[in-house]
């Protein structure tokens, strides 16, 4: 069986042809520019981790011509976080070397809402059973009159029900 093409199927296909290779090249030369900003960062730092050795006391008045003092805290952050993980990308390394601010960070989190589950059918059950319990210890059945308990049983047998309706749906 052939596929017929229609001139808009066409045209998508020949959209996506043009258009899938550009974007695989743009990501390879993005990746080689991020791993080349980070060789160059961690070759910054490792001069500035030096100069810190030599200029124990004074590392940021050192460096001050060159820098400012949250930059040269931000080479030394990268060249720690390099030292210990090499060339891997981490997300404190893309933020120290600049190729990834915070702000990004935070538009890129996940902001899709948890959904959250209520309590299981075993909990709900245990807390009901609780609840019940102490209110007839308060006020047993034998003094409650018999108007109060055609009520109580008229009210809980629609819970009754539903129990063994799920039970017997199992």
């Amino acid at each position: 069986m052939e596929i017929v093409k229609r001139d808009i199927d066409t045209d998508i296909h020949q959209a996506i042809e043009i258009a899938h290779p550009r974007a695989k090249e743009s990501v390879r030369v993005a990746k080689e520019a991020i791993q080349n900003a980070f060789e160059q960062t961690a070759f910054v730092a490792a001069i500035i981790e030096k100069a810190k050795q030599i200029h124990k006391q004074d590392l940021f008045g050192f460096m001050s011509e060159h820098m400012t003092a949250n930059e040269t805290k931000d080479y030394l952050a990268f060249y720690d976080e390099y030292s210990k993980r090499g060339a891997s990308l981490t997300k404190r390394q893309l933020i120290k070397s600049g190729v990834w601010t915070a702000q990004q960070e935070l538009e890129l989190r996940d902001v899709t809402p948890e959904v959250k589950q209520g309590p299981s059918i075993i909990s709900s059950a245990v807390t009901f059973s609780r609840h019940l319990n102490k209110v007839t210890e308060r006020r047993p059945p034998e003094e409650m009159t018999e108007y109060e308990r055609e009520q109580i049983k008229e009210v809980l047998r629609p819970i009754v029900k539903g129990i063994i309706s799920y039970f017997d749906a199992l």
